[in-house]
């Protein structure tokens, strides 16, 4: 089997994701499906019993990790790096500044925001909260991630959508972050997080992969 990180066609209407539960960062894969009517064959690997670890597995991305996309054969692996490739290969579905437009700089910037900085903070404060509790290390995390907060509520006080006024790629990646912090209850002091929050879940797309269902 092929890993493949983009520079062929993957305009096919239908993927294989592979996942370990619904609210791991294959979401981003989900909700990206669903807004460019592509047709999802879920996977769900046996994590505690070492699925991921398999041959076969290490096959479809070198570290074992998920999610996954197989598209014709081929392997994609990293959420962003599925995501940003897909954008690329239908330039009409409207979520990306193409290279050399106006604004691009600033789509990157967010998008690589998004899917490290604040990606990296979320799970310091989700992870010690939601899935292996450790009081310590939740605040710690808490910490870390505060100014971030701040500074992302300031930038959205009177803003719909992170760059260009309309949704892109960043929102969606930034989006599933947010959900997570929403569910451990994170977000109510941040008015301008919870409604850019609601804005995005009200998207079709997001309702019809339930990347912000009310529970884990």
């Amino acid at each position: 089997m092929e890993q493949e990180q983009g520079g062929r066609d993957l305009s096919s209407r239908r993927m294989v994701l592979y996942s370990f539960v619904h609210f791991d960062r294959s979401m981003r894969v989900r909700w990206l499906a669903h807004e460019l009517g592509i047709e999802i064959e879920e996977r769900r690997l046996d994590y505690a019993g070492g699925e991921h670890r398999s041959a076969a597995h290490l096959a479809r991305h070198p570290f074992g990790l998920v999610p996954v996309a197989e598209i014709d054969g081929r392997c994609l692996w990293e959420s962003v790096a599925i995501c940003q490739a897909l954008v690329e290969q239908r330039p009409d579905c409207g979520l990306e500044i193409p290279p050399g437009a106006p604004g691009r700089e600033d789509y990157l910037a967010w998008l690589m925001f998004a899917g490290s900085t604040f990606d990296a903070a979320t799970f310091e404060v989700f992870h010690p909260t939601a899935v292996r509790p450790d009081e310590a290390r939740a605040k710690a995390g808490m910490a870390r991630l505060f100014p971030l907060l701040v500074q992302l509520a300031r930038h959205l006080h009177e803003r719909d959508y992170l760059v260009a006024g309309r949704f892109l790629l960043p929102d969606l990646v930034l989006g599933y972050s947010l959900q997570l912090l929403h569910l451990i209850r994170v977000l109510k002091d941040y008015p301008a997080l919870e409604a850019y929050r609601r804005r995005l879940a009200e998207r079709p797309a997001a309702v019809a992969s339930r990347v912000f269902s009310r529970t884990l």
